[in-house]
């Protein structure tokens, strides 16, 4: 199978790894909420002489729409946990196996990307790691790492970004 927007998705063990972010709530009409998060978390971390270890990311928690809000936070990772405060957190992406594939292209086709992971892993015969609460879908790691530096490439069509499902721990690599 070809696919369209990504490359030849993978199945990759990961460790556990600490970051900070910023938790958030909006719909897709409010989107531009969530990247002026980035500087103010990049502000946090040179404040408290925090280097990060990684790329910056999305944590996604509930998938929303135009209107109906996403759950998720903009986080960075960094090389051990962090004390945060009442608007920055400390947490972990979770260790374990991961679905993962690089989208090219401009973010606003990233939508098309995460269709084709979730269409591989369904082949493949992987499960996906969230859990339903009453008609709500909770992801327990999906992820969006932007491997692309804005400031080095403002040409979006030319960004690369790296999409990862948390798998179930019997799927494991």
């Amino acid at each position: 199978m070809t696919y369209k927007y990504i490359n030849e998705p993978t199945v990759e063990l990961r460790m556990e790894q600490p970051y900070v972010g910023i938790p958030i709530q909006v719909t897709l009409k409010e989107w531009a909420k969530t990247t002026v998060l980035l500087p103010e978390i990049y502000d946090w971390l040179n404040a408290k002489g925090i280097e990060p270890t990684g790329e910056p990311f999305y944590r996604y928690w509930c998938i929303g729409n135009d209107d109906t809000e996403y759950s998720l936070e903009v986080g960075v990772p960094i090389e051990r946990m962090a004390a945060g405060n009442d608007r920055v957190i400390a947490s972990f992406i979770p260790g374990g196996s991961y679905a993962t594939a690089v989208h090219h292209g401009h973010p606003d086709q990233l939508e098309h990307s995460l269709k084709e992971l979730e269409e591989w892993t369904a082949k493949e015969e992987l499960e996906i790691d969230k859990r339903w609460e009453e008609d709500e879908v909770f992801w327990n790691g999906r992820f969006e790492f932007y491997l692309t530096d804005p400031e080095l490439e403002p040409d979006l069509f030319k960004w690369k970004i790296e999409i990862a499902f948390l798998l179930l721990r019997d799927d494991a690599a």
